[in-house]
């Protein structure tokens, strides 16, 4: 797998996977650690990083929500 380009959303939808898992939240590290166990290969801890980044800019609805320094959670949509 080392060398493969993943398709486009394949990490952000594994993240979205792994933070379903949690609902209280989780580490960065964690995150990485169950986004490669999902994909079963190496992933960048910058790719996963800069995905909840990008996920959690205010102005906007984003996917995830920072709840501390280094921890996210999946944002649930409102009903």
């Amino acid at each position: 797998m080392e060398g493969r380009r993943r398709r486009p959303g394949e990490v952000r939808d594994a993240i979205i996977e792994v933070l379903g898992q949690h609902p209280r939240g989780a580490t960065i590290r964690e995150v990485h650690a169950g986004v490669e166990e999902t994909l079963g290969g190496q992933v960048a801890p910058s790719s996963v990083r800069s995905y909840l980044q990008l996920g959690t800019k205010a102005g906007r609805q984003g996917a995830f929500e920072r709840v501390s320094r280094g921890r996210y959670k999946l944002v649930r949509p409102k009903r």
